[in-house]
């Protein structure tokens, strides 16, 4: 739990950091909601793509 709790907190900052370096000019909050968005879409593609292939 805490491991994917690691891995979901480093993928939200990277997407932070991107978005810091190529939209410097949004705000913090729309910067944050916008890598929160993308953190829960990059795992509910990493759980469907894993339960695709479980089936």
């Amino acid at each position: 739990m805490l491991q994917n709790k690691q891995i979901i907190i480093s993928t939200f900052r990277g997407y932070l950091d991107f978005l810091a370096e190529s939209q410097p000019t949004l705000s913090p909050e729309a910067a944050c909601q916008i890598a929160a968005t993308l953190t829960q879409a990059e795992f509910s593609l990493q759980l469907a793509e894993s339960s695709r292939k479980a089936s």
